[in-house]
């Protein structure tokens, strides 16, 4: 799943990334990618019909590798990408409404 170049920028400005040194922007990155991936994941499970949601359950108890969890979500979920892009706007949101409060 992919994230629009614009919206993904709007993140990194937010997190004013070029301010930290290269290993503190990996570490940030990283947990960044895990807390979209789970507010992501929670909007598709959200839209997913019982069946599917089943079928992912099962697909998460086998311990999937990422790309057939990605592929699942994509050809089954309706909106994934738009569950992904929601998640990053709503993410970069709260930042810079942090980061402008300072």
């Amino acid at each position: 799943m992919t994230t629009p170049t614009n919206t993904f920028q709007k993140l990194m400005d937010a997190l004013d990334l070029s301010a930290l040194p290269l290993e503190e922007q990996n570490e940030l990155l990283l947990d960044l990618n895990s807390v979209i991936f789970k507010s992501s994941l929670a909007r598709m499970i959200e839209n997913m019909d019982e069946p599917t949601r089943e079928e992912f359950a099962a697909l998460m108890e086998a311990e999937a590798d990422e790309e057939a969890l990605e592929a699942f979500l994509t050809t089954r979920v309706p909106g994934a990408e738009q569950a992904v892009q929601e998640a990053v706007e709503s993410i970069a949101d709260d930042i810079l409404a942090v980061s402008e409060a300072d």
